[in-house]
């Protein structure tokens, strides 16, 4: 098609996408359309289309996505991504998988595993279900204080482009029964250690010696430069660091904290289109 022809095609769309841009005024409105054209438009000229967790992925392999252990393990485990707007039928699948590839690529190093911050565990489950911890003789260590955010650590300042989420996350991380149902989750696993408490301040005498790999995800980054502070240390070379909220915007002070710290040691975080920030110890 000629230069010629796409201007002509162009100008010819013009009043429809006029009246299209007249009613998607609000967020909810645009993230209609925008699904709309995604799922009947664009699927049409794209082998592969990975739509979740506001990221667009055209033509990718995404083998994972075909994997049934990763299936399997995603029907179990909560894939949605919270105050979203758009449909997303992809999640967080790629967050999973690539926590999943990282804790593959620790078995062979001296330490076990460490998640601060655990929520309803849907992260733990999802690795521990797609990587063999016990036959490699690894224990997963998870903290959280299943009791909403400490105030020694955290405050609504943390979020300084939306103060409101302060409250709104604290509620869900107490939610009642919460530490129940993640200690009955995994209940069968005896290599998922769950320690109740404030981190950093639980892992001083409770946390391995040697760590191969380590999750942070806790939306705090006092709590966080603190888990740093105690554990990094004590990540074995060649060990791999997972930040979940490291690239979200809306987490920056999370990702100024942690480049802070880690740049101070000559290391650096790579930003990952999941939101997530990668680090491998050396």
């Amino acid at each position: 098609m000629s230069k010629s022809d796409n201007d002509e095609s162009a100008r010819a769309l013009m009043p429809l996408l006029d009246a299209v841009c007249e009613q998607a005024r609000s967020p909810a409105a645009t993230a209609l359309v925008f699904d709309w054209i995604l799922q009947h438009l664009v699927r049409l000229h794209h082998s592969e289309v990975f739509w979740g967790d506001r990221m667009l992925i055209l033509d990718r392999s995404a083998e994972f996505l075909r994997d049934p252990c990763f299936l399997a393990s995603m029907a179990s485990a909560d894939s949605s991504t919270g105050a979203n707007q758009y449909q997303s039928p992809g999640g967080i699948a790629w967050r999973y998988h690539t926590l999943i590839w990282a804790a593959r690529s620790c078995l062979a190093l001296p330490g076990d595993y460490v998640e601060c911050g655990v929520y309803r565990g849907d992260m733990t489950w999802v690795v521990t279900e797609n990587v063999d911890l016990r036959s490699a003789g690894k224990t997963f260590f998870i903290y959280d204080t299943f009791a909403g955010f400490n105030l020694e650590y955290s405050s609504p300042a943390d979020f300084p482009d939306n103060p409101a989420f302060f409250d709104f996350a604290d509620q869900a991380y107490k939610a009642p029964g919460i530490e129940a149902d993640v200690r009955r989750r995994f209940s069968s696993k005896p290599e998922v250690v769950i320690t109740k408490g404030t981190v950093p301040n639980v892992l001083y005498s409770g946390a391995p010696a040697a760590i191969a790999f380590l999750h942070l995800d806790m939306n705090s980054p006092a709590a966080e430069l603190g888990a740093l502070e105690v554990l990094f240390d004590r990540v074995t070379p060649g060990g791999i660091v997972v930040f979940d909220d490291y690239g979200w915007a809306f987490y920056r002070k999370q990702k100024q904290t942690a480049d802070s710290f880690v740049n101070a040691r000559s290391h650096f975080i790579m930003e990952l289109p999941t939101g997530q920030g990668l680090l491998i110890k050396r």
